[in-house]
């Protein structure tokens, strides 16, 4: 994927402390109440920096007054804290990948600006945003200090990574379109509230980071088209916000209109077929390519813009989390409204068929959308050079063992996608040419 910035919670995901928040939320309460604040102007104290601006209004004391007790709690627990483990080298991956990192934390700038330094990585960052950064109405999980970020770095959305350990870190993210990584397991730092939110991606540990960042960085797109022109523009585009021009490989199918002319001048690579092969000659031939440059993970991705591109990244997820060697976007398992009948039923056939050879039913077989390890697509032999290649890889994968998940995705149906894909005359074939491959 073409990530170009890294922006990290501090606190809960790179380091983490003896001391938890719930311990400074005790502490800060009984300095509050030292200095004459009544128990029930205190209240929850969460969370703790927007319940001292709440103080400070209800009894007129001085804001800075109140802050200084919760800075001073907050700089005196980073002498007892450490880094997680795979931090530094999580860090280090990321420099040498090119990538600009950043620092979005709620703590204050003294305490995040010792924490870096007395870890040794200060240095790896660009730009620290602590919360006396902004109006308390823009600190997270509110948008406008990741906002702050985004426009600091002049970096699309879609090509920022916010790697966190708390809803509020995903929050944020999710509203303004940028991808995230929260980090589940790390107990240590993290706040004394939970707050639900969605992430792109989830890994127990920052030590489980780096093979996430491996996987995504070397993702290969394969796009097979066949007489695109009319789609293959918007379909790049939208896989261009997400992924490095230079891994989306356009197989041009032996199409006789603009097709190669279109994906050229978008800047992606293309592989020519001098006579239409077909789908499966088309796939075979970019998903030979995407392996010998080494992809970590595989991608298909059809042309006549029957995908959406955040399907694309959820059929993702699990492969690149380690999870699975094989996933499947479902159209049976997601948004069918737009779904024909007839290409439901056969659909639905087909995955019969194709379940009697491969020994596991995959509820969509025939879908073109799919996240295929560097080890399992290595494993798959494609002899099939039409539609029944569909089949055939699910048949392959699970001969070989590979771990198939499915994940549910809608599929969008216009007049022009209509006309292409499986119908009852191919289904019959691509039945026939199984049962006749397996017979042989």
């Amino acid at each position: 994927m073409d990530i170009r910035l890294a922006i990290f919670d501090l606190d809960g995901t790179l380091i983490g402390a003896l001391t938890d928040f719930q311990q400074i939320k005790e502490e800060l309460k009984e300095r509050l109440l030292q200095i004459g604040i009544s128990r029930e102007v205190i209240g929850d104290l969460t969370p703790m920096y927007e319940s001292l601006f709440r103080i400070a209004r209800e009894t007129g004391r001085d804001f800075e007054e109140l802050h200084r007790h919760l800075r001073e709690l907050e700089v005196e627990r980073m002498n007892e804290s450490y880094l997680f483990e795979g931090s530094r080298e999580v860090l280090e991956f990321l420099r040498d990948s090119g990538i600009r990192m950043a620092i979005m934390t709620r703590s204050c700038r003294e305490a995040a600006v010792k924490a870096l330094k007395m870890h040794g990585i200060l240095d790896y960052f660009d730009l620290i945003v602590a919360r006396e950064d902004v109006p308390v109405e823009e600190l997270k999980p509110n948008r406008g200090q990741l906002k702050r970020v985004l426009e600091h770095f002049g970096v699309p959305p879609t090509k920022t990574l916010m790697i966190g350990d708390h809803g509020y870190d995903i929050v944020p993210a999710n509203e303004l379109g940028v991808l995230s990584v929260m980090i589940t397991s790390n107990e240590t730092g993290r706040m004394s509230f939970s707050i639900d939110a969605q992430a792109t991606f989830e890994v127990p540990t920052m030590k489980e980071l780096l093979p996430l960042l491996e996987r995504l960085l070397n993702v290969y797109v394969v796009v097979p088209a066949y007489n695109e022109e009319k789609t293959i523009g918007k379909v790049l585009d939208s896989l261009l916000a997400y992924f490095k021009a230079n891994h989306i490989v356009v197989v041009n199918d032996g199409s006789r209109d603009r097709t190669e002319e279109i994906a050229r001048s978008k800047g992606v690579r293309v592989l020519n077929h001098l006579v239409n092969r077909g789908l499966g000659g088309a796939l075979g031939t970019g998903i030979s390519f995407a392996l010998r440059k080494k992809a970590r993970l595989v991608l298909t991705f059809d042309a006549d813009g029957q995908h959406l591109i955040t399907d694309a990244l959820r059929v993702i997820k699990p492969v690149a989390e380690g999870k699975a060697d094989f996933a499947v976007g479902s159209r049976l398992k997601g948004d069918v409204s737009q779904m024909p009948a007839v290409k439901r039923f056969g659909n639905l056939v087909l995955d019969w068929v194709t379940a009697l050879f491969a020994r596991k039913y995959v509820s969509d077989s025939q879908s073109g959308l799919r996240c295929l390890s560097y080890d399992c697509a290595s494993r798959i032999r494609i002899t099939c050079d039409r539609y029944a290649v569909s089949s055939e890889i699910v048949i392959e994968a699970a001969k070989h063992g590979c771990r198939i998940v499915e994940v549910p995705i809608r599929a969008v149906y216009s007049e022009y996608s209509m006309k292409k894909g499986t119908n009852v005359f191919e289904g019959v074939k691509i039945a026939l040419n199984l049962l006749f491959d397996k017979l042989r």
